[in-house]
């Protein structure tokens, strides 16, 4: 009986093993096709914030209305350093 210990432990590491590659699985499904995890909408997980370049938000007030032409242009501007 003493050499048959290492069976156990062959079978221990068989279902760590499957363990590990159901959790891959789970890991790459639940990822996009650009790597990135797939949020299921537009909304953000909380303390994660979709990251926006400055360009981005500029764009964004401007369209909303909350920046005039002028002074979308002024700050694009500033912006690249002009």
């Amino acid at each position: 009986m003493g050499g048959l210990w290492w069976m156990g432990a062959w079978w221990l590491l068989v279902v760590i093993g499957i363990g590990v590659l159901v959790y891959v699985a789970v890991r790459l499904a639940s990822r996009s096709g650009d790597g990135k995890p797939s949020g299921g909408g537009d909304a953000a997980a909380p303390g994660q914030a979709k990251p926006s370049t400055a360009r981005q938000i500029l764009e964004e007030r401007l369209a909303r209305g909350e920046i005039d032409s002028d002074e979308f242009r002024d700050r694009m501007r500033a912006l690249d350093g002009q």
